[in-house]
């Protein structure tokens, strides 16, 4: 029987290319409304010459909210939650800006980079998205550990 010969694959061949951006100095409002327009999970957070400086995720935004202004004698989060599904009542902004959120380490990863060695760091450092970055740091595409399944082949 003759072997079948894999090449190996790489980053660039699975990752989310010109992904959605978002300036640190956003508010928690603009970054729900991109999360959720552009149905995403997570995104870069970059500097004013697009240079990535950190990534913000739905989770980040749930924990600020828990964690937020204190809201005794206003509304329970679940109360908070289901106003701003509701209305636009509810100032999700005022709980801070995307800088008050966001993880300022994020995980990177290079184009060029085999998939097993990214994947291998993804587990290590528990983290659901590495950010591709080119020379200037500035960000290229997103590896989701979703776009990692989707490369086993399903029998």
């Amino acid at each position: 029987m003759k072997a079948v010969r894999r090449s190996v694959r790489h980053v660039e061949d699975i990752m989310t290319q010109r992904p959605t951006c978002i300036g640190m100095g956003a508010n928690l409002r603009e970054l729900a409304e991109t999360l959720e327009w552009d149905h995403i999970s997570g995104l870069p957070v970059v500097d004013d010459q697009e240079k990535l400086i950190g990534v913000v995720s739905k989770t980040d935004l749930v924990r600020r909210l828990l964690d937020g202004p204190d809201l005794s004698g206003q509304m329970g989060f679940f109360d908070l939650l289901e106003s701003v599904g509701r209305s636009r009542n509810v100032r999700v902004d005022e709980f801070g800006s995307v800088e008050d959120v966001m993880s300022t380490e994020p995980i990177t990863a290079r184009p060029d980079e085999p998939i097993g060695v990214v994947a291998r760091r993804m587990a290590e450092e528990r983290v659901h998205r590495v950010i591709v970055v080119d020379d200037q740091h500035r960000p290229i595409g997103v590896v989701t550990t979703l776009d990692l399944l989707k490369q086993f082949p399903v029998d």
